[in-house]
Parts: C-alpha cells; structure tokens; sequence
C-alpha cells in the first residue's frame, strides 16, 4: 500500500515537471468562474421563487419537470459516490417530487459535493441538448476572465451583464423560433438553467464551498503551483467558461423579463385596484 502512495506521489510530480507549458491566462480567472458560480446560484433560486409567487405553482413545476429529474438524479449520483444514504427519493412526481438523505460522512466537503451536483447535471444535460440538437443557438460574447478589486470593474461587469442580455435576446431571437431544433433547445435552455435552483438550505454549502475552491486555487497561483501553465487545464477552463457565460447570459436575460413582469403586474394591481376603490366609493 505505502509504495503505490510513493509511486503515485512520483508520478504527480513527474507529471507536474514534466508535462510542457505555455503562456498562462491570469489567475483571477478562478475569481471570474467563483463569481459566475455564486450569480448562478443566487439568479437561479431567485428566478424560481419568483415564478412560485407569481404564476401557478403547479404549472411551473410540471414546465420544470425535465429540470427537476436531472437535479434530484444529481443529488441521488452525489450521495451514492460519497455513500451517503438515500431515504427516500420521488422524482416522477411533477409537483412534489424531492429526495431526502441522511448526514454525510464528511460534514461540509460531501455536503458541498451533494447540494452543488445539480449545477453540473443540468449543465451536463444542457451541453448534451446541444450537441444532440446541432447546437441551434450561437452566443459567442462571454464574460471577461479577469476580475480585478475595484469600483471600475464593478461599472465594467454591470456594463457586460446588460450587453450579454442584449446579445442574448438578439440570438435568441434570429435563431430561437425558426426551427424545431432551436425551439426545443430555447426551451431546454430555460428549463436547465432555472433547475439549477438549489434548495435554501444548501445554499450555504455551494456558495462557501465555491469561494473556498476559487480561493484556493487562486491561493496556489500565488506559491508558483500553477494549473494555469497547462494546455490540459487551460482547455478545461475555456470550454467551461463557454457554457458558464451561456448559463449566465440566460439566467439574466430571464431574470430581467421577470422582474419586468412582475414589475406590470403589481403596478396593474395597483393602478386597477385604486380604480375600483375610486368605482366603490
């Protein structure tokens, strides 16, 4: 057992010597994706409990139903890898399904593992969509990989959120309704996004969890271990980050629509409400 750990260890940190370099991207790029994680997160929950408020409950969870299987099959995947019992788990069940399972063996780092599973499910799920589908819907504007502590990239990042909406509405409308391949994907597109909603309970794993990683990684940028000199790694980063601007890119635009909506509604409700007090009277 003891020389397999040795002659693993050599094999890393042959690997590690070994293995040829080019130019690296900056390491705030890990700072980029924790903050895209952390939107992701936080847009996702909010959108959902937004159309529970506002629209019949019952329709939403039957629309996110597809959604719904891959999310709770993520936290069934999860807890078989880290032998975490399941209790009970109902995912046919288009209103009510959910899963239940005991502590994990490892508070936090499996509680971390179980509740962020459905993030990179529906991202699975969404990228297969795609490819199975031809991949109808191009955007190609992302979000810029460094992010730096200052006032102007807090104007600069507010300033592509809204140009990555309009780039988004754009695509979605030149490409989204002119054939069934880009209609499907449009729907599957909404529907994977906003499944990515964790429950409020585990939003403190997935958010710590993803800053602690983000944090590290950055960390080890600055002791010269750096991932970030590997073709492997930056490959890994880039494909990542297409389909993170993408999340991110729907997740806004969607957000946006609602709370315009939502906006209408109340202001209706008012203005119509004040009229019939007005009629009454």
């Amino acid at each position: 057992m003891l020389r397999s750990q040795v002659l693993i260890t050599l094999f890393i940190i042959l690997f590690y010597y070994l293995y040829p370099r080019h130019t690296a991207r900056p390491e705030t790029v890990y700072l980029a994706f924790t903050f895209a994680a952390v939107l992701i997160v936080f847009m996702s929950f909010g959108i959902e409990k937004l159309w529970e408020k506002y629209l019949n409950i019952k329709v939403i969870k039957f629309f996110l139903f597809p959604g719904a299987i891959v999310h709770e099959l993520s936290h069934a995947l999860l807890c078989l890898v880290t032998g975490t019992t399941i209790r009970e788990l109902n995912i046919f069940k288009p209103v009510s399904g959910t899963i239940t399972y005991d502590k994990p063996k490892i508070p936090f780092l499996f509680d971390f593992f179980i509740a962020a599973a459905p993030l990179f499910g529906c991202g699975f799920s969404l990228i297969i969509t795609s490819i199975i589908l031809g991949n109808p819907i191009r955007i190609d504007e992302t979000l810029p990989n460094e992010l730096t502590f200052s006032l102007q990239a807090v104007f600069d990042y507010a300033k592509d959120f809204l140009d990555i909406i309009r780039l988004t509405l754009d695509e979605f409308w030149k490409q989204g309704f002119h054939t069934i391949h880009s209609v499907i994907f449009t729907v599957a597109s909404i529907i994977f996004t906003i499944s990515m909603a964790p429950r409020r309970g585990d939003i403190k794993y997935i958010v710590l969890g993803f800053l602690i990683i983000g944090l590290g990684l950055f960390s080890l940028e600055w002791i010269e271990i750096s991932l970030l000199d590997y073709k492997w790694w930056q490959s890994i980063l880039d494909n990542s980050w297409r389909i993170t601007s993408y999340i991110l890119s729907v997740l806004l635009t969607i957000l946006l629509i609602t709370a315009i909506s939502v906006g209408f509604i109340k202001a209706t409700k008012v203005i119509f409400g004040h009229k019939a007090e007005h009629t009454n009277s």
